[in-house]
This record gives C-alpha cells, sequence and structure tokens, in this order.
C-alpha cells in the first residue's frame, strides 16, 4: 500500500517530483560576479574604441576623458567584483567546497579566473598613472603599443580571459546544461577577440583608413 502510494505520487501526471536531497535546484543562476566581470570586459572594449576615436578627432586633452573612466571602470569593478569572491572563498564557512576547489596565492584561495582578472586590474590601474605620465613626457603616442598602452593591453586581456574562465567554471559546475551559460562564454570570447582584433588594426592596413 505504501509502495503503491509512493508510485502514484512520483509517476502521476502532472505531479511535481519529489526532492530527494537538499542539494539545491538542477538548475541554478548565474553569479553577481560573474555579471560583474562581464560587465567590466564589456566596459573596457567600449572604452577603449571610443578612445581611439576620441584621440583621432578630438587629440589628447586630458587623463579624466570619459573613455578613459569607461576603461578604468572596467579594471576597478572586476578587481573589486572578484576581491570579494577571493575573501568569501577564503574565509567564509559556506564556501568550503570552493575553497577546496580553489587557487592558493599569498594564503588566500580563490578560482583561477578570479586570480587573473585581479592580476589584469591591478595591470590595467598601473597603466593609468604610467600613461599620464608618458603622454606629459613625449606627447601623443606615435603607435597603439606604447609602453604603458602595452601594460593596459595585457591588463585588459587578462581580465577577458579570467571573465572566460569564470564563465566556464560555473557551466561546469552546473547541475545542468545551461543555454545561458553556454552564450555568456561565448560572448566573453567575443569581447577577448574583439580586444585582440583591435590592437591588431595598428598592423594592419586598411585602405580607407
Amino acid at each position: 500500500m505504501s509502495n503503491a502510494a509512493t508510485a502514484d505520487t512520483t509517476t502521476r501526471p502532472g505531479a511535481e517530483p519529489l526532492a530527494t536531497s537538499p542539494a539545491g535546484p538542477a538548475r541554478e543562476g548565474v553569479p553577481w560576479y560573474v555579471w560583474a566581470v562581464l560587465f567590466a570586459s564589456t566596459s573596457v572594449v567600449l572604452g577603449v574604441l571610443w578612445d581611439i576615436s576620441w584621440h583621432r578627432t578630438i587629440g589628447r586633452d586630458s587623463f579624466w576623458t570619459p573613455a578613459h573612466m569607461a576603461i578604468y571602470l572596467g579594471g576597478a569593478v572586476a578587481g573589486l567584483a572578484c576581491g570579494w569572491l577571493v575573501l568569501r572563498t577564503t574565509f567564509a564557512a559556506s564556501a568550503a567546497p570552493e575553497r577546496a576547489a580553489g587557487v592558493t596565492f599569498w594564503g588566500f584561495r580563490g578560482p583561477l579566473g578570479a586570480w587573473v582578472c585581479i592580476w589584469g586590474s591591478f595591470a590595467m590601474i598601473a597603466s593609468g598613472p604610467f600613461d599620464d605620465w608618458w603622454h606629459n613626457a613625449y606627447g601623443l603616442d606615435v603607435e597603439i603599443l606604447s609602453p604603458p598602452h602595452t601594460v593596459l593591453a595585457a591588463g585588459i586581456i587578462a581580465i577577458q580571459v579570467g571573465a572566460m574562465l569564470m564563465v566556464l567554471a560555473r557551466q561546469n559546475n552546473s547541475r545542468a546544461d545551461s543555454p545561458l551559460a553556454q552564450l555568456l562564454f561565448l560572448y566573453a570570447g567575443g569581447m577577448l577577440i574583439v580586444s585582440i582584433a583591435t590592437l591588431a588594426t595598428e598592423y594592419v592596413a586598411f585602405p580607407n583608413m
């Protein structure tokens, strides 16, 4: 009687399946820090394209241009979000599974993608005063890959690679296939391709430029 009732409850059309474990839903949402690094990647790309246009039409007028603010906003957002994630993974009691799977650096533990983003954020922020000093000392850049811009580009690419790693880790740890995570991974990869293509235009001749 008990077995029949159980079978009827779990197989009856339209009935909700019984929860067999408190592990949570089979499908999970994307955490806010993943959205944050994707926003940072987008802000950086838009800022770089805006800055190139700004230099070609207006020239170099100040460090505090809107284009520069968009670039460094992306670096700050990625650094703060991933810094929070590392602190949570290191110290929060509820983050034991993430801590066990994390990467250790200077006694702190966090996902590999977060560490890559943090390094990129530091590189981007350090390139800001370096670039300002460079322009004041030598004027406008002859080439896009000046020393401070090279540091900036390395930081940007690191944030975008870190964003891809964080999305990929979330997708692999999900309990079910997530089309959204797959789309976000493709989007993060697209931002990286745009950045590399933008740098490559320095060495590719276009007849209409």
